[in-house]
Order: structure tokens, then sequence, then C-alpha cells
């Protein structure tokens, strides 16, 4: 939460991205080879809409509601004519029910070349402006990353989504001694992708159908973010088939916040008709998404494996048809390494299958990782600052065991190595234990603990860096 004080407008702003998956993806089909299609998707904060604008000042800035968007009207223009709508009568098109993008229109399929959006507001079921895209001239253009005129291109033989910001404002009145006091309300959204492979009893691997759903909370009773959104197949000119990664812009707000996501299998040309039914499903954190960033600008997806050998990369939803046990943890930093991982565990006849993802380890080292626990039934936990008994600012292995137990089974490949993390400091462990033999209290008493830092100048393995509770998954 950021605070602004301004002597000339006093007013705080919202700025929200529309934003969806936008990709040009040769080889769909199109309705008119010769055309192309645009469409404008989105996805929003459900805390904020409302209230009819007719000018752009900022005073006539809608302000921010829980009114439901229903349509939008645009304005696009190619070379200074009016292609769709004009500014005394702007096109409308409704949103998807239950979504926040636009309908296909045959309006909007339009012959390549490049094209101008001019005019962008969003309106409840009423005709209410709930949004207004800020143009460039305009004293709002700042608030935005890309004010009105927005260039687009269009290539041929595209389903083209173009992302628009728009704005409403939270006019959120603190009265002190007179005056009057704005607060600034900011909503940062975060991207997370899927991708999956199904294969029949052949075994033969084939890119899968499938549409997903996503609530924000813990479960199917929490607020609807997507509903039932299909990835996009196809099959290009060669005749190989293909399938999209579907993706996700997830709001990040401040503290923890949870996603609860169900994926359905479907039916394709492909590989034929299969019976639709949930097939994952299960609760990510905003730190697990971080998680599958990879650098400045890029992101791994998350790739389930229906019916095929192998498991999912990393397996972070359960499969609902599997009667096995699920368990997880996040570790965060200890002894100020900046460190942190992500540790998944499936427990089923004896058979235990571990991954772990970890980021900001030190670079190029090998990382020794366990389970650790009590065989008394206590609960194993991490340390606090107070562990650091002798004083020396590091909280040591020692220092740590009667907090978190001794090591109960060291998270090693079969040679017996660690996982060594590679030059930006991330690594990826997967191995399946039998554990059968193993005095194991319940997971959900133990921790896991990562180690490995550099300090004075020498490496010290045995440093923990990282540690996490585990803790069941429902």
């Amino acid at each position: 939460m950021k605070n602004l004080k301004s002597s000339l407008s006093f007013i705080a702003i919202i700025a929200l991205l529309f934003t969806s998956c936008s990709k040009e993806n040769d080889g769909l089909d199109s309705p008119d080879a010769d055309k192309v299609n645009l469409t404008f998707g989105a996805i929003v904060n459900d805390l904020v809409t409302n209230r009819s604008a007719e000018k752009q000042s900022i005073g006539d800035i809608p302000e921010c509601s829980s009114d439901t968007p229903a349509f939008v009207e645009v304005v696009v223009s190619q070379n200074g004519t009016n292609q769709v709508g004009s500014l005394t009568n702007p096109f409308r098109i409704d949103l998807v029910s239950g979504q926040i993008f636009t309908e296909e229109v045959d309006e909007l399929e339009l012959v390549p070349g490049n094209y101008t959006l001019d005019h962008f507001t969003v309106h409840n079921s009423a005709g209410d402006i709930i949004w207004v895209a800020p143009k460039s001239n305009s004293d709002l253009a700042g608030f935005v990353e890309s004010a009105l005129p927005l260039n687009i291109d269009l290539n041929a033989g595209v389903k083209k989504y173009v992302d628009v910001s728009v704005l409403c404002f939270d006019n959120r009145n603190v009265n002190e001694y007179g005056y009057i006091f704005f607060e600034l309300d900011t909503t940062q959204a975060i991207e997370f992708c899927v991708f999956g492979n199904f294969c029949p009893p052949s075994g033969r691997h084939y890119p899968a159908s499938y549409s997903v759903s996503v609530w924000y909370g813990t479960s199917a009773a929490g607020t609807p973010l997507y509903t039932e959104v299909s990835n996009v197949t196809g099959t290009y000119d060669n005749g190989d088939f293909y399938a999209d990664p579907l993706c996700f812009a997830l709001p990040d707000l401040d503290g923890l916040d949870e996603y609860y996501f169900e994926i359905t299998l479907q039916s394709n040309s492909e590989y034929g008709e299969v019976e639709e039914t949930v097939i994952r499903r299960g609760v990510i954190n905003d730190d697990e998404v971080r998680n599958f960033f990879d650098g400045e600008n890029n992101l791994d997806y998350y790739h389930f494996r229906q019916g095929c050998d192998g498991v999912d990369s990393p397996p972070i939803l359960q499969n609902p048809e599997v009667q096995a046990e699920y368990y997880k943890t996040c570790l965060y930093p200890i002894n100020g390494s900046g460190a942190i991982a992500l540790a998944y565990f499936e427990l089923q006849n004896n058979v235990l299958s571990t991954t772990v993802l970890a980021s900001g380890m030190e670079p190029n080292r090998e990382h020794p990782q366990h389970i650790h626990g009590f065989t008394d039934g206590t609960d194993a936990v991490c340390p606090p600052a107070s562990a650091d008994t002798d004083g020396d600012g590091l909280i040591s292995l020692a220092e740590g065991v009667p907090f978190y137990g001794g090591v109960l089974l060291a998270l090693e490949d079969e040679a017996g190595n660690y996982p060594t993390a590679d030059s930006h400091g991330n690594y990826m462990f997967q191995r399946s234990f039998n554990v059968g033999s193993l005095s194991l209290p319940n997971l959900e008493r133990t921790a896991v603990v990562a180690h490995g830092l550099t300090v004075g100048g020498e490496y010290e393995a045995t440093l923990p860096v990282a540690c996490g509770e585990v803790a069941k998954i429902d």
C-alpha cells in the first residue's frame, strides 16, 4: 500500500491492467483466411469497478466499487479512418459470461494491417462506465503503462488478444482536524501457466486438451477468477497436432495469496473421446507461482502428465484418482541466505515421491538437504533467531537441532549426491524413496532443511540456509 498526497488533485487512482495470454498462434483456423480476429482479454481484481463517467478528466474517472463488468465500448481506426465505431457512437462488445474478456464478433474480424485503438470504456449491465482507458494527451496518462491511442499490429491467421490499461479510483476519505486524505491502492498480477500431456492406454504421448477453473482462496467456495477456460489446440501445416500452454494472471496482494485450481481433461480429434473429469486439483500460493519465474522476463509452466509414465513437473497439484497422501512446505531463508525452496511429497504404499525446487542458493555448490524430525512425537519447527546461543550471528546445524530434530531422511540421489545449484543459484531435485523400513513419524511433524553458505570466504556445507515445516494437503 502506498500513500499519495497531492496539493493539486487530492485524488487517488487505481490502475488495473486488463491482461490475458496474448499470443499470435500460427495455424489457427479463421472464418476468413484474409482477415484477423481481434479480441480484448482481461483479468482484474474483483474488488474494483463502478460509476459512470463521460469526460476524461480526473474528477470524472469512475469510482471503484463491486459492479460486475458486462461489456466494453471501443473505437478502432486505421490511418485516421474509423473502422469500428466512432467517438460519437462507440461500438459495443459484450464480455464472455463469467469472464473478463470480450466475445468474438464479426465486426472485429479485420484485414491484416496496423490499427489504432482510440477509445475504450468498460460498462456494467446498466450501461454505467466502470473503467476508462486514459488517453496520452490527458492528465491521466501517467497512471498507466500504455495510454490510448494504442497501436495494434494484426497479422494473418491469429486470434489477437489486446491488453488495455484502464482506470478507476479508490476514494477513501480520512478526516483528521478538518483535512481529507486519500490513499493509493495498487494491485499487481503475477502470471502462472499450465501445459499437459495425455497418454491413453497405448502409452503414446499427446498434447492434452483441457480446461482450467481458478478461485482466489483454498477451495471452490472462494472468489472465482477463471471458469472452465480451455487451452488452444490445432494442427500445423505439416499435420503435427499442437497445444499451447494456458496462462493466467493471478492477483498478488499483500501477504500470502492462495489460489485453488481444478483441471479437467477434454476430448479432442487427435486422441479421441475421453471421460471429461477433473484430473488435477489443489491449492498453490504466490510463493509457489514465483518459483516458476525464470530470470527477469521468462517463466516455466506447470506440466502435468495424465496417464503417462513420470511425475508432474513439479507435482504441485493432486490427482484425485490416485489414493495417496500429499504434503508440502515452503522453505524460507535462515542466516540471511536469501534462499527459498518448495518441497512436495506424495506418499503411496510406503513409496515417498519427493520434489524440491530451490532458488537463491549458493551458485555452483552442492547443497545438502534433509527431512528432519523427532521420533518421540515432538513437532519439528524452524529455529527462531534466539537459537543463536553463541551469539556469532549464525544458527549452526547443532543450534538448530533442538528445534527441527535430527536427520530422518537425506534427500540425495541414488549415488549419494546432493543437488548442485546452477550458475543462477537454482536447482530441482526429484526422487522416490521406499520408506517402509524407516521409522518416519507423521510427515506433518517434520521439517525440511537445506544447507550450504559461504561465510568469511569459506563454504560451510552444513550451515542451514532455508527451513520449512511440512503440512498435509487435504
